[in-house]
């Protein structure tokens, strides 16, 4: 019984030291979001033009998921966190979040989320530029909205759950921003 203990206690410890690191990012294993406890569902690099290193995205859900789907459209709290690894002006990054809208959404649900695109334009504005070891949280809260912080400060929250599976589609939609990264945030790389 004792070694069995103490190799059910070695094991937890391996498993604990064991954090997922991608790009010199460490990656904490687990999070909390809403009084609901995350695991690490995966995460990936974005590259532009594949080869700059833009950032690496890790997604934390309540239990792991490979469904794109089911994660989109789920009634639970979700993370996507955004870890630097290049200066980007704010309106490039904005930019980018849009090309990703634009490519998940059709004409009639991007012209509905208008005013909340607007709002995601206002944070970003205020920001001028997200910095190498920068990192952008946006937390889906559902019957709450997106709550978005920058460099660890909280910037607003955006209202609505259709705004949120929206957001979560620029990554796990069918027109993802990138194929491979979208394999890594659903833990399939």
């Amino acid at each position: 019984m004792r070694k069995l203990l103490v190799a059910a206690c070695l094991a937890t410890a391996s498993l604990s030291a064991a954090a997922l690191e991608l790009q010199g990012v460490k990656l904490e294993d687990a999070t909390k979001l809403a009084n609901t406890e995350l695991v690490l569902n995966g995460a990936g690099l974005r590259t532009k033009f594949g080869i700059a290193k833009v950032y690496v995205a890790a997604l934390y859900l309540p239990q792991k998921n490979a469904n794109a789907d089911a994660i989109i459209n789920a009634n639970t709290p979700r993370r996507i966190v955004l870890s630097m690894l290049r200066d980007v002006e704010s309106e490039k990054l904005h930019d980018s979040l849009m090309d990703g809208l634009k490519d998940n959404t059709s004409e009639s649900e991007l012209a509905a989320l208008q005013p909340k695109i607007r709002e995601m334009n206002a944070i970003f504005s205020s920001v001028k530029e997200v910095n190498k070891g920068d990192v952008v949280t946006l937390d889906f809260l559902p019957g709450k909205g997106t709550q978005i912080s920058l460099k660890g400060q909280l910037k607003d929250v955006i209202g609505g759950d259709d705004f949120a599976k929206a957001m979560l589609k620029i990554w796990l939609g069918k027109n993802a921003v990138s194929n491979d990264l979208k394999a890594g945030l659903l833990g399939s790389k």
